[in-house]
């Protein structure tokens, strides 16, 4: 497991948001880090991976608490991030 689950949840909001508004992206990409969560464990599970497992349920539950805590926060540290990218390039 390379990329951290919070970068892929931003990954997902990233893709999305360039064909719909801020709400809208945040909860397509939390359905798709969900499903992402699901396929993912199926795999390490095929594996015997219950580490990486253990360690994917940790990150999932954190982004459950960091998403429920605060919705609006999220997105716009989402949103700042997505427009300094922008700016980088």
């Amino acid at each position: 497991m390379n990329e951290s689950l919070m970068d892929t949840f931003k990954r997902y909001y990233a893709d999305y948001r360039s064909a719909a508004n801020v709400d809208e992206s945040f909860a397509d990409a939390y359905h798709a880090i969900s499903y992402h969560v699901i396929d993912q464990t199926e795999q390490l599970a095929n594996q015997g991976s219950l580490e990486d497992i253990q360690q994917l349920m940790r990150e999932f539950r954190e982004l459950r608490f960091s998403e429920g805590s605060s919705t609006d926060a999220l997105k716009e540290h989402f949103e700042q991030e997505l427009v300094q990218k922008v700016l980088d390039r």
